[in-house]
């Protein structure tokens, strides 16, 4: 079994994947990286804002994506802990289903790294603070997903 910093160099070697990165979504740290240099905290707002609403209590969220114009942002959150895994990859060179299959079987498999103590300093650094009244948005929208009633209609991919 492979451990997470392998899996995630393993991750790496995907096409079109620029970043992987194994964020601390409770603190905002990012607890290690592989690939160019990433920013966690859009992540992390994220993960916050679908942990308070109801698809999160109902288990109904495996991994999140995200697009913006150039970029994919996959993210996994690790079971049994406050880890996920975000992979930042292109648009024009990677194959999203590839990307999610695999990012899939990283998070249901990773060893994850033992817990490491700094003599009384926090072993991640804290995120810096995201536009609050665009976070209030998401989670809005997020809490008016019903999770109850099955969708009708056409699925967008």
């Amino acid at each position: 079994m492979l451990t997470i910093d392998q899996e995630m160099q393993e991750m790496l070697q995907t096409p079109g994947v620029c970043s992987v990165c194994l964020v601390d979504w409770r603190t905002g740290g990012t607890v290690a990286r592989a690939g160019a240099e990433d920013r966690t905290t859009d992540s992390v707002a994220l993960l916050r804002a679908i942990d308070n609403g109801p698809l999160y209590d109902a288990e109904a969220v495996e991994d999140l994506v995200v697009t913006d114009g150039g970029h994919y942002l996959l993210l996994a959150v690790l079971k049994g802990s406050d880890l996920c895994v975000q992979v930042r990859m292109e648009r024009s060179r990677g194959h999203l289903g590839f990307a999610l299959r695999q990012l899939r079987g990283l998070a249901g498999t990773a060893r994850l790294p033992p817990a490491r103590r700094d003599r009384g300093r926090a072993a991640v650094r804290p995120a810096a603070t995201v536009d609050r009244a665009l976070l209030e948005r998401v989670l809005g929208g997020l809490r008016s997903l019903s999770v109850d009633r099955p969708r009708t209609g056409a699925v967008i991919a």
